[in-house]
């Protein structure tokens, strides 16, 4: 027995070993903890979206419930600022996450350009418009404006039959752009929202029914956006629960999509280069409030904190973790300072862009076009280096097509 057992040792210790050796895992990617960072600064940036679609839905109410002049100013600067945050959030779309995956919201929350009297009456002396359902002032159709028929409502019979979202509400607190004078925004009276005799019945009185079930469906949707960002319950999981513990190529890869995406498809050619060519102000985003120089300038801030990783919330609190540009100055430096150098020509050039886009963009205005050229150019070469960015970190990009909106 005693000289059998040093083997019987031995074969333990071996087995032992070879149990250890089996069952060890293969180190993690260090690259994780940027797409962690990514998961809570979009999360934040979301959050903020929220809360600021509330203080809009807020003084909807205070407009509704008591229409003047400055109840209705009130509820123009809320949407203002709600814009800023939303606008920030664009550089998480464009690979089929929750915002714009299947069964996304994107199209009912940001919908554009949009054929305005599919919601109410407009002058079309004073604009090209095919003929519009009206839904405000189609009692016999539309007898109650809810959410629900707002959203069935969306892109019902074209894609520019837009009901619902930030530009559908935005319409109805500005109404048309006449251009009168020719650097004002719409200038829709507080006494639109006033009821007639004919009370609930009255245009005035559905028009503002239309307005705040419009801003109930808004908040609708983002907040199932959000949802899918928080962290989940314990033995749950959501979107940025498997982001954050999948694959990380596939992480960092949908990150650089969104950014490229949003640079080159979405503000160089859709907002701008579109708009640029036919001098139409129907063709801007924002046209009825005349912002679209202000969201273009947030949608280049929303790329430039996806690439630096860090974004200032409303409370003035930095969100902040590793970053896409420490990895890329690790792994090509030249790269990472061509990128810093793009992200701030852009932000120069879309700086330098005067308000109104309208103006900008006519064919008489050779500065302002020259302005607008500018800032087409500056984002398709950012796109272009953060082509570079992905090829850096061994990252392939799928073609990247327009989404429309």
């Amino acid at each position: 027995m005693s000289l059998r057992l040093p083997r019987l040792v031995a074969l333990s210790c071996a087995a032992i070993a070879c149990v250890a050796a089996c069952s060890r895992q293969p180190p993690d990617d260090p690259r994780r903890p940027v797409v962690a960072a990514y998961a809570d600064l979009v999360l934040a940036v979301y959050e903020d979206t929220l809360t600021t679609a509330r203080e809009l839905d807020a003084a909807i109410d205070a407009l509704v419930a008591k229409p003047s002049a400055q109840t209705l100013e009130g509820a123009r600067e809320k949407w203002r600022k709600a814009r800023v945050s939303y606008s920030q959030s664009e550089a998480f779309r464009f690979y089929a996450g929750p915002i714009d995956g299947p069964g996304g919201p994107e199209s009912q929350i940001n919908g554009w350009p949009m054929d305005e009297n599919h919601i109410d009456a407009v002058r079309k002396d004073a604009y090209i418009a095919a003929p519009g359902l009206n839904i405000v002032g189609n009692v016999q159709a539309f007898p109650e404006i809810t959410p629900e028929l707002i959203a069935a409502q969306n892109e019902a019979g074209g894609e520019k039959n837009i009901a619902s979202g930030y530009h559908a509400i935005e319409f109805l607190l500005w109404g048309q752009d006449l251009n009168d004078p020719p650097t004002s925004a719409g200038n829709r009276p507080f006494t639109d929202f006033v009821a007639s005799d004919a009370g609930k019945t009255s245009v005035e009185a559905r028009r503002a029914t239309y307005l705040k079930a419009a801003s109930t469906l808004l908040l609708r949707d983002l907040e199932s956006v959000v949802v899918q960002w928080r962290e989940p319950a314990a033995g749950q999981q959501n979107y940025r629960s498997k982001l954050v513990s999948g694959d990380v190529y596939t992480g960092l890869k949908r990150m650089i999509t969104g950014m490229v995406a949003l640079a080159e498809v979405e503000m160089a050619g859709e907002r701008m280069n579109v708009p640029l060519l036919s001098g139409d102000q129907e063709e801007e985003q924002s046209c009825f409030s005349d912002t679209t120089a202000t969201d273009l300038r947030n949608n280049a801030t929303g790329i430039e904190n996806v690439y630096l990783g860090r974004y200032q919330r409303l409370n003035g609190q930095t969100v902040s973790g590793p970053t896409l540009a420490d990895l890329v100055k690790q792994t090509d430096p030249r790269v990472a300072t061509e990128m810093t150098e793009r992200l701030a020509r852009t932000r120069e050039a879309l700086v330098a862009i005067r308000d109104p886009f309208d103006r900008e963009i006519q064919p008489d205005n050779t500065a302002g076009q020259a302005r607008v050229q500018a800032g087409i150019d500056a984002l398709r070469a950012e796109a272009q280096s953060l082509t570079r960015v992905a090829q850096s970190l061994q990252i392939f990009l799928s073609p990247i097509e327009s989404s429309g909106d």
